[in-house]
């Protein structure tokens, strides 16, 4: 399998993204890269988006392509750890999603927790990962976990009970709501 097949997934997962957090606004983007999925948000929805992501030089991109695409007023992206959001408010997203990130955080347990705060009451999270044993796996060597496991970390950071899907046999859609 190559990389490339993955990005065939990206109109599903976008129009997925989009019905499980329906009118919740603003939307966190944690581990944004450049910014496709902030800036469709913004774009087709007129949803408030902030990106994070570690990657200056990805955020840089995000920017270009936000000012492009005429959805800068929308989008504020910010280089920074999704496990130090010690800067947002508390409760101050109606959503936040993550897009292939959440096996590249250092520390997804505390991370998990950050994102949980800075969601309003019955916050949505939405989490599309690669899963333990699939083909990802074997590309790239990564560490990541079991469907199972991403449910234990949610429950353990204050989410509800995690709905799953697979979209592949190697991606889940996970959603889920602070409570």
């Amino acid at each position: 399998m190559e990389e490339a097949s993955y990005d065939e997934l990206e109109p599903e997962n976008y129009q997925r993204i989009t019905e499980a957090i329906g009118d919740a606004n603003p939307v966190l983007d944690i581990g944004c890269g450049e910014g496709k999925l902030a800036n469709f948000l913004a774009m087709t929805l007129g949803k408030e988006v902030r990106g994070i992501d570690i990657s200056s030089s990805k955020l840089v991109k995000a920017c270009q392509a936000a000012e492009a695409q005429r959805v800068s007023h929308l989008v504020q992206f910010i280089e920074v750890d999704a496990s130090r959001l010690d800067f947002l408010v508390d409760g101050s997203f109606g959503a936040v999603v993550s897009v292939y990130t959440l096996h590249e955080l250092d520390d997804a347990h505390k991370a998990l927790k950050e994102l949980r705060r800075v969601l309003g009451t019955k916050g949505k999270l939405v989490v599309v990962d690669f899963i333990k044993g699939g083909k990802a796996e074997m590309l790239w060597g990564e560490r990541y976990y079991t469907p199972e496991e991403i449910e234990s970390m949610l429950r353990e950071a204050g989410f509800s009970r995690a709905n799953i899907e697979h979209l592949r046999d190697d991606v889940v859609f996970v959603s889920s709501v602070k409570i």
